[in-house]
């Protein structure tokens, strides 16, 4: 009986170094693979402020309420409508990069100039990218232009310019280049651009601007412009690549995207302590076989438990777990003693018996 009871210790103690082994084996997978070097924390993303210009529309319960459709095509268009659709579409690119997005309207809703750049700025973006369409009275002007408040700007107006025409190259319209627009985004403190793709005021054009394919290809034109102005952005994605690589469960709990129970276990809240417990559990109900072996087969068991999943946990509830069984053991021994020598001697009457202290 003493034999079965020691191998079944022996057993239950190499669990958690089991336990341990499996756990460490998906990470250290994860951190090979990973092309970039892992950070020790999570890096912070890049942050971009994209504006959909003008919005709101006519409410005939609040007539003082601001709107502004900008400009309207012959076919319908509205330069709003067009203008928030394409913001999202950029956004999706971007948040494609891990680039964190900030719109500065995402809704069908009037903003005036300065809260829009108080966004931005509000956010810690480091580039600002507004989107609008280009109206004139002649039908027939065409082309896609880039605005700019100043200097430090031109870089990127020139940028996002090249990648316009590019972009826009198989649909037939043609680069107008950049403008100086000193009197926009004043209160700019990072890299800002208007861009005006094509004009409204042109059918042609217009018809194009309804097209999703086309509103992809200007999506894609501000996500290479913003990638091509700062490198920081793409060595930003592979470093919270390689992290949440390292780290499968840094962005959702676990369950989904094919997580194995383990690693499901410890991602819930207090998913160790819950593992600890089990294992705890399983003692006690072993805790009458466990009674034969000498006390000192049982701390060198519950201290190699201890060692074992100390990495694990990042604790010792079990070296704790053992001083209160000592603490208890010892307890239970010395009333066993005093039990013991009373029964030896015979009890004298006092006076002090029918006392109460």
């Amino acid at each position: 009986m003493r034999h079965r009871a020691t191998r079944f210790l022996h057993v239950l103690a190499c669990a958690p170094v089991a336990v341990l082994l499996t756990a460490s084996l998906a990470p250290s997978a994860h951190a090979r693979a990973a092309a970039a070097p892992v950070p020790s924390t999570r890096p912070t993303p890049y942050v971009v402020a994209i504006d959909p210009g003008h919005g709101g529309s006519p409410d005939n319960d609040h007539p003082d309420q601001l709107f502004d459709p900008g400009s309207v095509a012959q076919n319908g268009l509205l330069e709003k409508d067009y203008a928030l659709d394409t913001a999202r579409r950029v956004r999706t690119l971007l948040q494609r990069d891990r680039v964190q997005v900030v719109m500065t309207r995402d809704r069908d809703e009037y903003l005036d100039i300065s809260p829009r750049m108080e966004t931005a700025i509000a956010a810690h973006a480091r580039l600002f990218i507004s989107i609008h369409g280009n109206s004139w009275t002649d039908p027939s002007a065409n082309g896609s232009v880039v605005l700019y408040p100043n200097e430090d700007s031109h870089p990127f107006a020139d940028r996002m310019s090249a990648a316009l025409e590019q972009r826009l190259k198989p649909y037939t319209v043609p680069n107008d280049g950049t403008i100086l627009r000193d009197n926009l985004w004043v209160h700019a403190t990072m890299p800002s651009v208007t861009i005006e793709p094509m004009y409204l005021s042109n059918p042609h054009e217009a018809d194009l601007l309804v097209r999703p394919d086309v509103r992809d290809a200007l999506a894609a034109a501000v996500r290479d412009a913003i990638e091509g102005q700062d490198p920081a952005v793409l060595l930003r994605k592979r470093q919270i690549d390689a992290w949440l690589a390292a780290h499968p469960n840094g962005e959702q709990a676990a369950g989904g995207h094919g997580a194995s129970p383990l690693t499901a276990a410890f991602a819930i809240p207090h998913g160790r302590l819950l593992l600890l417990a089990g294992v705890l559990w399983a003692l006690w109900l072993v805790r009458r076989r466990l009674r034969p072996l000498s006390v000192h087969a049982a701390r060198v068991a519950l201290h190699t438990a201890g060692v074992a999943m100390a990495p694990l946990l990042s604790l010792r509830p079990v070296g704790r777990v053992e001083q209160a069984l000592f603490r208890r053991r010892r307890r239970l021994a010395r009333r066993r003693r005093l039990l013991e020598r009373t029964r030896r001697q015979p009890h004298r009457r006092s006076v002090y018996d029918e006392l109460w202290f």
